[in-house]
């Protein structure tokens, strides 16, 4: 299938990625769960590859219970959501992979507010999903230090950019507002999301509490 061999080769591009440069599996940027059940995303590249992670895992659970359980759908609307998911897969694995022993657990979701037979509310929220998503990496861009990851990052976003212009076009799809182009500011350049911005809107749907303290903001 095509996700397996797309995740097989952004596995590979994670094995050139060290995180560690003094040899060690862990350091003092790995992520942890605290006493109190929340998940400290880390510091350093290590925090912002698992607030990516997180943010993919988010995505890709999503677009599964979509594609599972949201009624009424024309074929076009569910090749679009399995094609969503199918990408959001490979991200979501391709920063388990790179991140190893230093990703934070699985996490869980609750999507209880959905209705899953309302086509139109679906493909709303996914682009909510995708527009803060393409956000959320232009804002974490600068604090990355890894130039690898920053390429990788560059590439990942340009699909969620794709994302969130089919999302809007499959709710507006005779409007110019399906390009977003309220986002795209007056030097024609994307918007940008601080952590702080993103990780309310995603903590809407996981259950675990994330910490984001030890971030890097400049």
């Amino acid at each position: 299938r095509l996700t397996v061999s797309a995740t097989a080769l952004l596995a590979s591009c994670s094995k050139g990625l060290d995180l560690n440069p003094d040899g060690s599996k862990t350091d003092h940027s790995s992520a942890r769960i605290n006493a109190d059940g929340s998940i400290d995303l880390g510091a350093g590249d290590i925090g912002i590859l698992n607030y990516a992670y997180a943010l993919e895992q988010l995505e890709t659970a999503f677009y599964t219970m979509a594609v599972e359980k949201t009624t009424g759908l024309s074929f076009h609307d569910s090749q679009a959501l399995l094609e969503l998911r199918e990408h959001e897969l490979v991200h979501r694995e391709f920063f388990r992979a790179v991140l190893g022993e230093n990703a934070i657990p699985d996490l869980d979701f609750s999507f209880a507010g959905v209705d899953w037979n309302n086509r139109n509310a679906v493909f709303d929220l996914a682009n909510q999903f995708e527009t803060t998503g393409v956000g959320a990496y232009n804002g974490a861009a600068r604090y990355i230090q890894n130039v690898n990851v920053i390429a990788i990052a560059g590439k990942i976003v340009s699909v969620e950019a794709r994302h969130a212009a089919l999302t809007g076009h499959m709710l507006l799809p005779n409007s110019k507002f399906s390009i977003a182009h309220e986002l795209i500011d007056s030097n024609g350049l994307d918007v940008v999301y601080r952590p702080a911005q993103v990780l309310p809107i995603a903590q809407r749907y996981i259950k675990q509490k994330l910490m984001a303290s030890n971030l890097p903001t400049a």
